[in-house]
């Protein structure tokens, strides 16, 4: 187990590192500072509140998850989610969410199995969020004519015809799951009767991990009360997006060049993508290759230190907030993030030894 974390957390770093060389190993340093130097600061003062805003609608939309199956008071939540982010920011192998469920249990007092449980299920709220984001931008972004990245990140153009097509099936991709997920709720049986008899004719196998899958899936959505409580998770899912899309949009408005309005999009979905990779803590050299490549995408003619000021300035700006809440929130239930990183991984053999059981059925 210690090796194989040690093996994740160095192949992370690497990616990182590869990532952050990629973005600024030919950077104009006199260009990306003059271009943070003409910032206007009322725009990233108020991207920074709505970014704090967004902190406070996540844990909100968790809430009716988790008091779903006890009472845990906002403060618990709260500190459990910003130690949580502080983990993911500052440590290697992405132990957040563990860090976040060990928090919980401790403050709520709830078997850590059923905190992490929880955990999962607000991932899932979380994805149909982001499910609507990259959904938007992938219908948005139409372009005209070939995209030319700088030859420093990808040399060769990108012809406009592959962008429309990868679009267009990204997008049916998204309403297919879309679809399959409110069917999952509404009606468990059908679903997975239908995943049996397509997927079977693929691979038994598969068919056997998909069914099983989507039965876990519609087991954890049940812990919503109602239905009611489980469409204010997604509406507060939606809230959370637009929250820091109009975070990213004000952080772009303190910069002086024009942008497209589905840029904030593109921001979010390249860098969901490129993010949920093995990484770097703090997502270094990933948050800056997406907003770079993001913004050169949707603005062919921007200049490439404008953007690379872009992608400092606003992994700055997610960074302190995180860093400040997680240090407050430890210090304020007087915990060790070290002690917590620990607890977490020696109950994750737990976790996968119980999932382990779920498979074969013992």
């Amino acid at each position: 187990m210690g090796s194989r974390k040690q093996v994740q957390t160095l192949v992370g770093l690497a990616i990182g590192a590869f990532f952050l060389w990629l973005v600024f190993r030919r950077t104009d340093w006199g260009a990306v500072l003059a271009s943070i130097r003409g910032i206007q600061k009322g725009w990233l003062l108020l991207s920074l509140l709505v970014l704090l805003g967004s902190f406070f609608s996540r844990v909100q939309r968790w809430s009716y998850i988790v008091r779903a199956g006890n009472s845990a008071t906002f403060r618990s939540m709260f500190s459990a989610t910003q130690i949580g982010f502080l983990a993911n920011f500052t440590l290697p192998g992405r132990v957040g969410e563990v860090v976040r469920a060990v928090v919980l249990s401790r403050l709520a007092r709830m078997p850590f199995s059923k905190c992490f449980a929880m955990v999962a299920l607000d991932r899932v709220t979380d994805v149909i969020g982001l499910i609507a984001v990259l959904l938007v931008s992938t219908v948005a972004f139409r372009p005209g004519e070939d995209i030319k990245l700088p030859a420093d990140i990808y040399g060769k153009p990108i012809p406009a015809n592959i962008i429309r097509t990868g679009a267009v099936g990204a997008s049916l991709f998204l309403v297919v799951v879309m679809g399959v997920l409110v069917l999952v709720y509404v009606n468990q049986r059908i679903v997975l009767r239908a995943v049996d008899r397509s997927v079977s004719m693929v691979s038994r196998r598969l068919a056997r991990w998909a069914h099983g899958l989507l039965e876990q899936f519609a087991q954890g959505l049940h812990v919503f009360r109602s239905a009611s409580d489980m469409a204010k998770a997604i509406l507060l899912s939606l809230v959370t997006w637009a929250l820091l899309l109009v975070s990213g949009a004000c952080a772009l408005a303190a910069f002086d060049f024009s942008w497209p309005w589905y840029a904030p999009f593109m921001m979010l979905g390249v860098g969901a993508v490129v993010n949920s990779l093995p990484g770097a803590p703090g997502f270094v050299g990933q948050f800056h290759f997406a907003v770079v490549v993001a913004l050169k995408l949707t603005i062919p003619t921007l200049d490439t230190a404008d953007a690379q000021a872009v992608a400092i300035v606003m992994h700055l700006l997610n960074l302190l907030p995180i860093a400040i809440l997680g240090v407050f929130c430890l210090m304020w239930e007087d915990f060790r993030l070290v002690e917590l990183t620990r607890d977490g991984v020696r109950r994750q053999p737990e976790l996968e030894s119980r999932a382990s059981n779920k498979e074969t059925g013992t």
